[in-house]
């Protein structure tokens, strides 16, 4: 006789105890809970207590219900064949319809790849970068109206009206030569007028003067009223320029808080133009 015939006669002469049953008793004969079992075999809680409970129509089929009923046996160092043959008679007694398999699926322990936390990760670096570079290079030009310096008066004792020749007290006074007919032109010598040299510069030609002094290493860029580029570079810490162009002069200076202006030979405050250590302005 074969093991697995006499397997059979062993289960068939013990019918009073169902497979779950003994399985059941075996658990708890080991101090082991269902989800310890579940966890052991890669089943689900529901899935052992179906198999204890001998509910067979809540598990996929006979041949997974075999497979479950050997590893569980093996789990509890019982008989396993014995298992799965009081199984069959079990089937093989039950009434027609009686132990007809259920389709289940399976429920197994997945894991979901949690991108959804990198794409919002991506979407947050995109509107980082938007943000900065809205502040940085969309900032709305500010349009500085400077008036005109005024013309500087000149005082009476600056420019003396031409001295007529001196007439010798013994001779009398000549009548002017008949050649003289044109009043004489006043013109202004450059000495004469009082003020900033770069005053005098605007005056008479219609240009302004930007002085720029870096106390940091800062970019400056300065363009003249048709967008031509005056000036435009990176300027080391201790470096001064002069800028002189037709206003308006468009003026762009980073790091503006170590940067100081003189226009036309007066201190300029960078600051209500500044933005993030940008300064944007216009100057008329």
């Amino acid at each position: 006789m074969s093991e697995t015939a006499a397997t059979v006669e062993e289960a068939a002469e013990s019918p009073g105890q169902r497979p779950g049953q003994r399985l059941a008793e075996s658990r708890a004969q080991k101090n082991l809970s269902v989800a310890e079992v579940a966890l052991q075999l890669k089943l689900s809680t529901g899935q052992v207590e179906a198999l204890e409970a001998d509910a067979y129509e809540r598990l996929p089929g006979p041949v997974f219900v075999r497979g479950f009923v050997r590893n569980y046996a093996r789990l509890l160092d019982l008989n396993g064949e014995e298992l799965v043959a009081a199984l069959n008679l079990q089937h093989e007694s039950a009434p027609p319809g009686a132990t007809a398999p259920h389709s289940h699926n399976i429920p197994f322990p997945e894991q979901r790849p949690l991108r959804w936390r990198r794409y919002v990760a991506a979407v947050l670096i995109l509107l980082i970068a938007v943000a900065l570079f809205e502040i940085l290079f969309s900032q709305p030009q500010t349009v500085v109206v400077v008036p005109p310096p005024a013309s500087p008066a000149f005082p009476a004792s600056d420019v003396a009206p031409p001295a007529a020749a001196p007439v010798p007290a013994s001779e009398p006074a000549m009548p002017p030569p008949p050649v003289v007919s044109e009043s004489p032109k006043i013109d202004a010598p450059p000495v004469s007028v009082a003020g900033d040299p770069a005053q005098a510069a605007v005056t008479g030609k219609g240009l302004a003067d930007l002085h720029f002094v870096f106390s940091v290493e800062s970019w400056a860029e300065v363009r003249d009223r048709n967008d031509r580029i005056l000036f435009s570079q990176l300027n080391p810490a201790g470096a001064e320029h002069h800028v002189q162009g037709r206003p308006p002069l468009s003026v762009v200076v980073g790091n503006a808080s170590g940067v100081k202006l003189l226009y036309n030979g007066k201190p300029f405050d960078l600051v209500p133009h500044t933005r993030v250590s940008v300064a944007r302005f216009t100057l008329e």
